[in-house]
């Protein structure tokens, strides 16, 4: 997605004005001092960040995002949980609300992360398979409340096995006047719902979690769709999701991630595995490329400069195919780029991302809290 010079400019002012504004009621860098051996006595902390940008489908986008990290019990050893509200409107009139989450408590022995949300939002949908055009695509509006949940609990040292749910009642209110053959065409383009649910776990031997130096980390489930369950379709998905970081000094870290998506039975058109976004392969607007199956690769360097501030560059691989089969090394799809680091949290490591990639005749501009991966 190309972004007009003029809204990169208004986006990078309103994300520094953010930072120099809220930025100094971070925590001190000094060592927090402990009542005892046992007990964490680091305050709560709020960073609000007002967001800024421009797309063709939403028109100019007004908005705000509200950072709130807290310890939900005090017995060490503890992760911050996290918990952000975002919300925001455009000028084309959409609106969206969204809670994602990460929760530790009992000694980090029990987890929880996800999402809430409610999005009347306007989507680009650019087809499926692995050699699209960005120059063809078609707006569809969509009406839908979000529910995801992992809720886990540790059995082994650093392993924790529990379950994962994930809700979406999509309603399609409005597609582009040329775009009611895709209603025929493609599965649940008027409407569906999500109800899936199954077992999951996660694997985590990293030194932090907002922003680990080293350490591995696996995120594994399996999704149960079903008219049992609760969705209007019947459908599998077997997701992995791993990462790992190495110090390559005591500032500069290499991190790599690995992702692979499948589904298997009717999948809506909107839960198939998707490309781009501000998470897998920044450069591409998220869904343009879409298909049943997807493998990505992704190598991030991570530099820390002076103060609170820091340098990443990154670059990503990734093809989309319908079976398994399909998967070739002449498939692969490119992007990279770079991005600018402010540590508004120096004590729980927690960073304002502000990153700008580059894909093949696409682009995308990127603020956001916490990494990518």
């Amino acid at each position: 997605m190309k972004l007009p010079l003029k809204y990169k400019i208004l986006v990078m002012l309103c994300y520094f004005i953010g930072t120099l504004a809220f930025g100094q009621e971070s925590p001190v860098d000094s060592p927090t001092p402990l009542d005892s051996a046992d007990t964490v006595t680091d305050e709560n902390s709020f960073f609000p960040l007002p967001v800024v940008y421009y797309t063709p489908e939403s028109g100019l986008f007004f908005g705000a995002s509200l950072l709130y990290n807290f310890y939900i019990d005090r017995k060490r050893p503890i992760n911050a949980s996290q918990m952000q509200l975002a919300a925001g409107y455009t000028t084309k009139d959409q609106l969206l609300i969204f809670i994602p989450f990460q929760l530790f408590w009992n000694k980090n022995k029990w987890r929880s992360t996800g999402e809430l949300g409610f999005y009347n939002y306007a989507y680009p949908f650019y087809g499926v398979g692995n050699n699209n055009d960005q120059d063809i695509s078609i707006t569809y509006r969509a009406l839908f409340p979000r529910v995801r949940i992992f809720y886990l609990k540790e059995v082994q040292p650093n392993l924790y096995v529990g379950l994962r749910y994930w809700f979406e009642n999509y309603d399609i209110i409005q597609w582009e006047d040329n775009g009611n053959f895709i209603q025929n065409e493609v599965e649940g383009a008027a409407y569906n719902r999500t109800s899936g649910i199954g077992p999951a776990l996660i694997y985590d031997t990293r030194d932090g979690i907002y922003y680990p130096t080293k350490g591995h980390f696996l995120e594994s489930y399996i999704e149960i769709n079903n008219t049992y369950t609760g969705s209007t379709h019947n459908y599998g998905a077997i997701s992995f999701d791993y990462a790992y970081y190495y110090p390559l000094t005591n500032k500069t870290v290499i991190a790599g991630n690995a992702f692979s998506l499948s589904n298997f039975g009717t999948v809506p058109f909107n839960r198939l595995a998707q490309l781009g976004g501000n998470k897998k392969m920044r450069g591409y607007f998220q869904g343009f490329f879409q298909d049943k199956k997807l493998l990505l690769g992704q190598l991030e360097i991570r530099q820390e400069l002076f103060w609170r501030l820091g340098v990443v560059g990154f670059g990503s691989v990734g093809q989309v195919a319908d079976q398994f089969k399909e998967f070739g090394m002449d498939r692969w799809n490119y992007a990279g780029g770079a991005g600018l680091r402010f540590r508004f949290d120096m004590k729980k490591k927690i960073n304002v991302r502000l990153d700008y990639a580059v894909g093949k005749n696409s682009s995308g501009f990127y603020i956001s809290f916490n990494e990518a991966f």
